[in-house]
């Protein structure tokens, strides 16, 4: 997971008993502008998220939800703006760090993801839901339509593969074959 997110927010496990409990968590406007350096966008108008924390025993929780974003990034074209909307949803693992040390994360299944670790018995999801923000946005963003069109600034010479070699030719006196 990335470090140094700029939402700090964090659920405490010590709260949840056995039942799922449920979580909504709406960005302010600092933790927005704080959000948009952090990922490099133009602007970022909202960010929100519905968060469902469900125990599964012996310290371990999942965490599933949707996160819901309206992003303005630049367009690699022209850097126009490129606005667009983020709608993800997410499933992660959290186990206390004694588990993951001792190795019992060889027991996931092979094509899910491992689970992460709680930090001081804290799930750190302002942490989870910036690295999905990250990873959801459009690496290559364009408006539709946007064509790149380059044009070298001078015309060069049409040469061939040996054109560098013709100097090395040894000049033929007039009157030779």
């Amino acid at each position: 997971m990335m470090s140094d997110s700029p939402l700090h927010w964090a659920i405490d496990t010590a709260s949840i008993a056995r039942a799922p409990v449920h979580f909504r968590y709406e960005a302010s406007k600092e933790e927005l502008r704080a959000l948009q350096d952090y990922v490099a966008l133009q602007d970022l108008p909202s960010l929100q998220a519905e968060v469902k924390v469900t125990p599964l025993g012996v310290g371990k929780f999942r965490v599933s939800g949707k996160l819901l974003a309206n992003i303005v990034q630049s367009s690699v074209v022209d850097l126009s703006a490129v606005c667009s909307a983020i709608d993800e949803t997410f499933s992660v693992d959290y186990w206390p760090e004694d588990s993951l040390e001792r190795g019992e994360s060889e027991t996931v299944l092979l094509d899910s993801d491992p689970p992460e670790p709680l930090i001081n018995g804290r799930i750190p999801i302002g942490q989870l839901l910036s690295e999905i923000l990250a990873l959801s946005m459009d690496p290559y963003p364009r408006n539709e339509g946007d064509k790149f069109e380059w044009q070298p600034a001078m015309r060069e010479p049409e040469t061939g593969p040996f054109e560098g070699l013709a100097h090395f030719r040894p000049k033929r006196l007039s009157g030779e074959n």
